[in-house]
C-alpha cells in the first residue's frame, strides 16, 4: 500500500463564469521512503496539490489517504494531530520576525503542549542537524536566504514527521544555495527515513534528488513515472519543453546556419551506455561517419545521462540502418530525427 494515495482530487476556486478549476481528476500514489518530485509550469495546480494533501485546502471531490487513513474525512481534532505527521516549507519561508531561529523552530512544539525541557532539546537537535547550531540566537533579519531555509526545515521536523512536503523551496535561492538546501534535504531523508513530496517549477530539481516524478498541466498529471525514465523518454509536450530547460539546447548551432552533410539526430543515453564508445561502434558497424556537433553529460540522480547532437554521414541506406540500431539499443534512444 502506498503511503499517499490521491484519487479523483478536483479542486475549484471561485464560482460560476469566474470559477477556475485547478485540479482536474488527480490520481497519484506515493510510496513510503522515496522522494517524489511534482513539477509543472506556474498555475499547473501543483501547489495546490500539496496543498490539499495536508488539507490546508480542501478538495471538492475525490480523497487524499495517509497510512490508509483518509484525511478528507477528518475535521478539528483529528486533523490536527494527522498534520503533525506532515510537516512543511515553504517558498517564502514564512518565518515569524519576532522569534529567533529556535524560537521558530520550538513554535510548532510549543503548540502541541510539548515539555519546556524537552523543547529545549529538540531545538538544539533540529538545529544541530540542519548546521545552523550557532545561530539558535539569530533573528530572521539577520539569516541569509538558505540560512532562513534551514531554520524552516528544521521547523517541519521539530514534530518528528513521517512525511516532508516541499512547496518551491528552493525558488527563491541562489543556484549554490539551492545545491546546499537539495543536498540537506536529501540528507534527511536518507538519515530519518522520510517520505517527501518536492513541487517545483524546475526540471533540474527533479533531477538532482527525486526518485520518481509526475509532470502537471492545467490541473491534470500528464506524465508520470521513475524520473529517469521521463527524463530521457519525454511523451508529453510539457515534459520535453522541461526536459530542454536542462539540456543544453542544440538550437543556437541551428540557427547560426550550420547546414548538416548528412542526418541531424539527437541521441539520448542513461546508465552503463553513457560510457560506451557508441560512435566509434556505428562507423565501425555500418561505414558511416558519425560528426558529434554538442555532447553533454549530467546525473539524474545517481544515474549518468547523456545527450548527443550528431550529424550521421554517409550512403543513405548505411544512415538508416545506422539510426535504427541506436534507436534499438538497449539504455539508448533516439529521441528524433532533427532534419
Amino acid at each position: 500500500m502506498p503511503l499517499i494515495e490521491i484519487k479523483g482530487l478536483r479542486k475549484i476556486f471561485g464560482n460560476g463564469m469566474g470559477a477556475v478549476e485547478a485540479l482536474r481528476g488527480v490520481d497519484l500514489e506515493v510510496a513510503e521512503g522515496e522522494i517524489f518530485g511534482v513539477v509543472g509550469l506556474s498555475g499547473a495546480g501543483k501547489s495546490t496539490l500539496v496543498r490539499c494533501i495536508n488539507l490546508l485546502e480542501r478538495p471538492d471531490a475525490g480523497t487524499v489517504s495517509v497510512a490508509g487513513r483518509d484525511m478528507t474525512s477528518l475535521s478539528g481534532r483529528e486533523l490536527r494531530l494527522a498534520r503533525r505527521s506532515m510537516g512543511m516549507i515553504f517558498q517564502s519561508f514564512n518565518l515569524l520576525s519576532s522569534r529567533t531561529a529556535a524560537g521558530n523552530v520550538s513554535f510548532p512544539l510549543e503548540a502541541a503542549g510539548a515539555d519546556r525541557v524537552a523543547v529545549r532539546t529538540r531545538v538544539q537537535e533540529l538545529l544541530d542537524l540542519v548546521g545552523l547550531s550557532d545561530k539558535a540566537g539569530s533573528y530572521p533579519s539577520q539569516l541569509s536566504g538558505g540560512q532562513k531555509q534551514r531554520v524552516g526545515i528544521a521547523r517541519a521536523l521539530a514534530n518528528d514527521p513521517r512525511i516532508l512536503l516541499c512547496d518551491e523551496a528552493t525558488s527563491a535561492l541562489d543556484p549554490q544555495t539551492t545545491a546546499s538546501i537539495l543536498a540537506l534535504i536529501s540528507d534527511i531523508q536518507r538519515r530519518l527515513g522520510l517520505t517527501v513530496v518536492i513541487i517545483t517549477h524546475e526540471m533540474k530539481v527533479i533531477t538532482e534528488i527525486c526518485d520518481r516524478v509526475a509532470v502537471m498541466e492545467d490541473g491534470s498529471v500528464v506524465e508520470e513515472g521513475p524520473v529517469a525514465e521521463v527524463f530521457t523518454r519525454p511523451r508529453h509536450p510539457v515534459t520535453r519543453g522541461f526536459v530542454e530547460t536542462v539540456l543544453k539546447s542544440e538550437s543556437g548551432l541551428l540557427e547560426s546556419g550550420y547546414a548538416p552533410k548528412g542526418r541531424l539526430l539527437r541521441v539520448r543515453m542513461t546508465g552503463d551506455a553513457v560510457q560506451s564508445p557508441i560512435t566509434g561502434d556505428v562507423a565501425r558497424l555500418f561505414g558511416v561517419s558519425p560528426v558529434i556537433l554538442q555532447a553533454h553529460v549530467d546525473r539524474i540522480k545517481e544515474t549518468p545521462f547523456g545527450s548527443l547532437l550528431l550529424d550521421l554521414q554517409g550512403p543513405p541506406d548505411k544512415v538508416e540502418q545506422a539510426s535504427a540500431w541506436l534507436a534499438e539499443r538497449s539504455g539508448t534512444m533516439l529521441v528524433e530525427t532533427l532534419n
